[in-house]
């Protein structure tokens, strides 16, 4: 394992916890070059400089994702991870809120929903 790889292993830990890295193992076992892209430049690259923190980078790729119209694990998952390092429901919603402006109403009704069932999941 590369130190990238290492370093990926440990961004995902601290920045989405248990469900986090079962999600990447689970692509690793079906995916293993596009896990280890994922692990080296997205986690070992991306979220490790310091410039920003991990809440703000949450933000970041909630609202990335909701202007996207991501519907899929990938909103769900961030969802998870954003609430993992701190943001509280209220901001997560507020951000929802927020892009609605600039994706439309559609996209944030189907963020907000997808955010719904991340809460009802944990609870």
């Amino acid at each position: 394992m590369t130190e990238k790889e290492q370093t990926g292993w440990k961004q995902i830990e601290e920045m989405a916890g248990s469900s986090g890295l079962a999600s990447m193992e689970e692509l690793q076992k079906f995916s293993p070059r596009l896990a280890k892209l994922a692990l080296e430049f997205g986690y070992g690259d991306v979220y490790k400089d310091d410039a920003l923190d991990l809440r703000q980078r949450a933000l970041i790729t909630l609202s990335s994702l909701i202007t996207q119209g991501d519907a899929g694990r990938g909103l769900a998952y961030h969802f998870r991870a954003a609430l993992h390092v701190g943001l509280s429901k209220e901001e997560i919603m507020e951000t929802v809120h927020h892009c609605s402006a600039y994706a439309g109403f559609p996209k944030a009704i189907h963020a907000m929903f997808i955010f719904k069932e991340v809460l009802e999941e944990e609870n």
